[in-house]
């Protein structure tokens, strides 16, 4: 692992390719570790797809018509990013609010 330089001499990363150790484990049962991991994935990719639709509806506020690549280069100001992690803040306390480990 490490930087390599390409012919741009810009470094680049070199990631592996498996993770390496044992997988940790929180809970007595594999099956409820299994099923953590895939609900805060899917906590992770919805909330992704949120921004991605505020990132659509600003635009077309602003815009009225919109094209891919718009949505693509969108960079939100800060109160578009204030408002997303008090979105994405709320939206974990909601979610998270029934699990309460022993």
């Amino acid at each position: 692992m490490g930087y390599k330089a390409d012919e741009n001499s810009k470094p680049s990363v070199k990631l592996p390719r498996s993770s390496k150790g044992a997988r940790s484990r929180f809970y007595d049962d594999p099956a409820i570790d299994q099923m953590m991991t895939f609900f805060l994935e899917m906590m992770a990719e919805m909330n992704a797809l949120r921004e991605r639709v505020d990132t659509v509806e600003r635009l077309l506020d602003e815009k009225g018509v919109i094209t891919r690549s718009q949505i693509e280069d969108y960079k939100p100001d800060a109160s578009a990013d204030e408002e997303r992690a008090a979105w994405s803040q709320a939206f974990i306390r909601r979610v998270m609010r029934i699990h309460k480990p022993d």
